[in-house]
């Protein structure tokens, strides 16, 4: 369980590294349903260290941490220089 975890979180951190030089910029494209997974099992876990601590949220909070923090992780890969793809890959 914890493995599956690390993956979006070690994407993440990767991602962090910044903007992309000019020189190095290539065309990179991720799908929306991919960022919306990543994007759900990183703020799952985060819940999950939350209510470890003793921490409990309504369930609008809950949804409406979803859906921020997917935003937020779109904008993110944006930065990085990606291309959300609307839906699935290839669709």
């Amino acid at each position: 369980m914890i493995k599956s975890l690390l993956a979006p979180i070690a994407i993440l951190v990767a991602l962090q590294g910044g903007p992309l030089q000019a020189a190095e910029q290539r065309h990179r494209m991720v799908s929306e349903v991919t960022v919306q997974m990543l994007s759900d099992l990183t703020y799952g876990e985060i819940l999950r260290q939350a209510a470890s601590k003793g921490w409990h949220y309504t369930p609008e909070q809950i949804e409406s941490g979803y859906r921020r923090h997917f935003e937020e992780m779109k904008l993110r890969f944006i930065d990085c220089g990606y291309t959300i793809l609307a839906g699935e890959a290839g669709a």
